[in-house]
């Protein structure tokens, strides 16, 4: 009896470990996405946001500001964690790089 107790509380805990990983990985491919949506819509964000901070979540700008601590106390107010949201400087004009 006792082994099947805990063959049911090991699989409830494999459970929840799966869950949490999905939900980590969904964060990541999320993250992801929006930051591809970032670089492809580079044109437009510099004219919308130039010289500022832009925070976007499933595929949208949802605040921005030219101080990035601001930024982040925003967001803080909104409930939402900075460290998982995709936050990115959009310069007024492209940077060029030269190597």
């Amino acid at each position: 009896m006792s082994g099947t107790k805990l063959d049911l509380k090991t699989s409830e805990s494999q459970r929840e470990q799966e869950k949490k990983n999905e939900q980590i990985l969904r964060g990541i491919v999320d993250f992801s996405r929006n930051m591809d949506w970032i670089s492809e819509n580079q044109e437009k964000l510099r004219k919308k946001y130039p010289n500022k901070y832009i925070a976007v979540v499933n595929l949208k700008v949802i605040d921005s500001d030219s101080d990035l601590q601001i930024l982040i106390r925003k967001l803080k107010e909104k409930g939402k964690s900075p460290s998982e949201i995709p936050i990115e400087f959009i310069a007024e004009k492209p940077t060029r790089l030269i190597l």
